[in-house]
């Protein structure tokens, strides 16, 4: 009998294809491994750069302003050079305009210090394959004693136009309040909301508004930065349950604004959910944890104040309400609710926190914070506010010389707010004793915020024949059909004629101040917080020759690349840092103006006689970026002319 052996296995062929294949495979990861690892250095290294920027300007922004000047420093980190030289540019407002150091239109003579310095950094380095690599920064700093330290919007660089007064957003949009009665002291905190208004995102018929404030102690260069957002959303009630929890919120500890260890905690409590997934994921936290319980209540930790202790439940949970036809119902379980929550940023995770309190609202020109006695007025006000607060006093009255006069053309109005979050019983009484002591930093142990609200805020204007103002309906969404540009305005006031009007500036209480949306509890319905100011239009010159104006919106899109496709989006304040508007008067002067990311920037040529004939020029340091028009041009001026202009960067 003989037996065969199937015998099978590689051939040597089959053998070494595999092995090119493999060594193929390998050679690609290696590469792979490679742009990878040459990927996030790079990105490290120019993440550091841009730290060690942002560190700088944080050391000058508390070196005494006369004493602001250039400078070189080098910094070594991982085993890296980096070298930081910053220039430092004085400049000076003239009228509505900023004009550089040297300009035959500076101030003469000229006074002790300039209005503002632009301070530019530059951080410079060599990347591993050895290719130079530079990052820069830009900050402004304004000559306010008052606002010491305080970074403005960013000067763009000169253009060579025949006539060019560009104003860089017109307002000191950031506001720093030092935390001292002595305005000469050398050592001191100061605080501000460090972005230029708050961010909008719109989701459906709800918003997400976020903003940051800041902290900095000058003595030990050390800074306490609160993430804050707010949102509004649908609810439902799903029963008592321990997944809720205590509000967070700043206590006094050691006489220091720290957070409550015992904020946060879980507890049992009514608990809700979010009603629909078409609206902020951080709903989902919202609806769960704003309720109240008894426990709550006796400790003096709430989300929400009932200033009736009779209208909370017998849980001890504050009345929620659903919206019917505009009229606010107390709602039941089973039903679907309105809700708003005001949460915090802590150890990179948002917590829900009590709901905003706003006490005060002050409407001003965009100029008026960058003049040196009204700005230290407003930010001396801004203390008296929280210290009346603090004692239990009335208000004090808001701020002198608000009111304003303006010639024909488009200026940007301010609306700020005052929020001061409840304090414990021991909390208020030791701030109130450090007051009664002379303490000079007594409201370093206060938490209250200075927010602007201009962009959501409501305005109005008395008499529209003589100026209107904006107050568009707030939103972010780009869509191509109904919202082009993604953008807004509201405060805008457009001066037409001889004449004075009343231009109010309206909010909600709580959270819908915040959000620019109606109340959703029965408490604060109605409830509003005030504040005007008088208008006067200029409407002739000196010869008694009626004036007019040429404004009009610059609305922007950019071109994103997506792979090798792309698509349009909305443009960012950034991009316009270049766009300078000029004519062919030498008597006319135009501006740019801006507020934060989300309103229309819009361009403003005023005061031009009648009769005049005038062209109007568009241009841009960046050579990506077109107009059209790029010019046009009036002929015998008799009426204030409105014109958009389609700005393009490709």
């Amino acid at each position: 009998m003989i037996f065969k052996h199937n015998k099978q296995g590689f051939t040597f062929v089959e053998v070494l294809v595999a092995l090119v294949i493999i060594a193929i495979g390998v050679a690609g990861l290696v590469s792979l491994q490679r742009m990878y690892i040459q990927s996030s250095t790079r990105a490290t290294e120019r993440t550091a750069a841009m730290e060690m920027a942002q560190e700088k300007i944080e050391e000058l922004r508390f070196t005494k302003y006369e004493t602001l000047a250039a400078g070189t420093d080098s910094e070594q980190r991982a085993g890296k050079t980096f070298n930081l030289n910053w220039t430092v540019a004085s400049q000076y407002l003239v009228g509505s305009g900023w004009v550089p150091a040297g300009s035959p239109s500076e101030p003469d003579p000229l006074p002790p210090e300039p209005d503002a310095k632009a301070v530019t950094i530059t951080v410079a380095w060599t990347e591993r394959a050895g290719d130079a690599e530079s990052l820069t920064m830009e900050a402004w700093f304004n000559n306010v004693e008052s606002r010491d330290g305080g970074m403005v919007v960013t000067q763009p660089g000169a253009r060579a136009q025949p006539r060019v007064i560009y104003n860089p957003g017109a307002a000191p949009e950031v506001i720093a309040v030092k935390l001292t009665d002595n305005d000469a002291a050398d050592v001191y905190q100061v605080k501000e909301t460090t972005k230029p208004t708050p961010q909008v995102q719109s989701m459906g018929d709800k918003l997400q508004v976020t903003f940051d404030t800041v902290t900095y102690d000058e003595a030990s260069k050390t800074q306490r930065i609160e993430d804050f957002v707010t949102v509004n959303c649908s609810c439902q009630f799903v029963g008592v349950g321990n997944s809720g929890v205590t509000p967070a919120r700043l206590t006094l500890q050691q006489g220091k604004l720290l957070l409550d260890p015992n904020g946060s905690q879980p507890t049992e409590k009514m608990v809700g959910r979010a009603a629909n997934v078409s609206q902020s994921e951080l709903c989902s936290l919202c609806c769960r944890d704003h309720h109240d319980s008894t426990e709550m209540v006796a400790a003096g930790n709430v989300y929400r104040d009932e200033p009736n202790p009779r209208n909370r439940l017998p849980s001890g949970d504050h009345r929620h309400f659903k919206n019917e036809n505009g009229v606010l119902v107390q709602a039941e379980l089973g039903d679907t609710y309105e809700e708003s929550c005001r949460m915090r940023r802590v150890d990179g995770y948002y917590v829900t926190y009590p709901d905003w309190e706003l006490q005060s609202v002050t409407i001003m020109s965009s100029d008026y914070l960058l003049n040196a006695a009204t700005g230290s007025g407003y930010t001396d006000y801004v203390r008296d506010v929280v210290r009346a607060l603090i004692l239990g006093n009335e208000l004090p009255e808001q701020p002198d010389g608000r009111d304003a006069e303006f010639v024909p053309g488009a200026y940007q109005l301010i609306g700020r707010a005052v929020y001061l979050d409840k304090m414990q019983p021991m909390h208020l009484e030791t701030v109130q004793q450090a007051i009664a002591d002379g303490r000079e930093d007594w409201i370093s142990m206060v938490p209250f915020y200075e927010v602007n609200l201009t962009l959501l805020g409501n305005w109005s204007s008395q008499n529209e024949s003589v100026a209107s103002v904006t107050d568009q309906e707030i939103r972010t969404i780009v869509d191509p059909e109904n919202n082009y540009y993604g953008t807004y305005s509201r405060g805008r006031l457009q001066a037409l004629s001889s004449g004075t009007t009343t231009v109010d500036f309206n909010v909600n209480a709580g959270n819908a101040s915040v959000l620019g949306n109606q109340a959703v509890h029965l408490n604060d319905t109605g409830k509003i917080f005030e504040s005007a100011m008088d208008v006067t239009v200029v409407g002739q010159d000196n010869d008694d020759v009626a004036l007019y104006s040429i404004t009009g919106d610059l609305n922007c899109l950019f071109w994103k690349k997506t792979g090798k496709t792309g698509a349009w989006e909305a443009c960012k304040s950034n991009d316009f840092r270049g766009v300078s508007v000029t004519t062919s008067d030498l008597n006319v002067q135009c501006t740019v103006e801006s507020i934060g990311n989300t309103n229309t920037v819009t361009y403003s040529c005023s005061g031009i006689r009648a009769g005049s004939s005038v062209t109007v020029y568009f241009g841009s340091d960046d050579a990506d970026t077109t107009f059209d028009p790029a010019a046009f041009s009036v002929s015998g001026i008799s009426e204030n002319v409105v014109r958009n202009i389609e700005m393009r960067i490709e």
